[in-house]
């Protein structure tokens, strides 16, 4: 049942009411698709700017199905709506360092390095492998690392083919957020990472989940995309996510969480005040949406 009677819409359905303030422009839905909306115009008009008009078209023509499912709904506009912002923003990753010469900007590591100095003493990502030399410990925690392309997916894509709307459109809208703001972090205050400037840390045991991980950095990897760690935003997004709408998954997941933040650093491929960085842009976007969009039940 809606009720229109007050300016805010309430929704019913079998797990709770769950409030949309505003009507429809303020539901996290449209918040997750604007997300992307505003993203993909303003870093289209950069890539065009900068000379890469196919990359740009492509911006717009994203854009353009964005606005055209943002507040419709239907066989095709929902399902198109609902997923589209969690497949774009992992793709939009890859043209971040055409972005970055577009604009200019240069990187910051020198700064990033001494707030690493500055809060545990030493570059931990140099540090912690050589301190552990242990190929059990080396495999599992890139394990943890690559285990982040599961976590984009899996917990939302759970509780969408659950049906539990309310529990997924908070979820999706807090991973556009993080990507939104992370990704125009790395374009704006660009930097490399450890790997980018450090050889491999000393002693780091070379198996073979390490070397599928070195892999897939060689051939995914954005320069300039360091600070914060999007993985761990994403994962710590989701883990506080799934705390509020699936408890069991979120055991999980915060156990991931810390093997993707701790693999991370001892596999040389991000500072440690990254993952801090990271973790704490989390922490304020989840808090954000499950305050902003309070739902009565939680689907468990």
């Amino acid at each position: 049942m809606i009720s229109t009677g007050t300016s805010a819409n309430v929704i019913h359905d079998g797990a709770g009411s769950y409030q949309r303030v505003g009507g429809d422009a303020a539901n996290p839905r449209s918040v997750a698709l604007g997300c992307l909306a505003i993203y993909l115009v303003a870093s289209g008009i950069v890539l065009c700017v900068g000379g890469h008009t196919g990359l740009a078209m492509i911006h717009a023509a994203v854009a353009a199905v964005t606005g055209a499912v943002w507040r419709r709904r239907g066989p095709v506009a929902t399902p198109i709506g609902d997923l589209l912002p969690l497949v774009a923003f992992p793709l939009l990753y890859s043209e971040i360092p055409q972005l970055i010469r577009a604009l200019g900007t240069t990187y910051h590591d020198a700064l990033v390095q001494r707030w690493e100095l500055a809060v545990f003493g030493t570059q931990v990502s140099t540090s912690l492998a050589a301190a552990l030399p242990s190929l059990p410990l080396s495999e599992l925690l890139h394990a943890g690392y690559l285990s982040y392309y599961l976590v984009i997916f899996v917990p939302p894509l759970l509780l969408y083919a659950k049906g539990e709307r309310r529990g997924f459109e908070q979820t999706v809208a807090a991973v556009a957020i993080a990507y939104t703001l992370c990704w125009t972090i790395f374009i704006v205050f660009p930097v490399q990472g450890p790997r980018y400037l450090f050889a491999a840390p000393p002693g780091i045991p070379n198996g073979p989940v390490r070397r599928v991980a070195l892999w897939l950095l060689a051939y995914g990897s954005s320069r300039g995309a360091a600070f914060p760690s999007s993985h761990m935003a994403v994962s710590v997004v989701q883990t506080l996510m799934a705390w509020r709408w699936q408890r069991r998954v979120a055991w999980v997941l915060a156990l991931v969480a810390a093997l993707i933040g701790v693999g991370a650093v001892y596999g040389g491929f991000h500072y440690g005040v990254d993952m801090l960085a990271g973790t704490g842009l989390a922490v304020v976007v989840a808090v954000s949406v499950l305050r902003g969009f309070p739902a009565s039940a939680a689907g468990r």
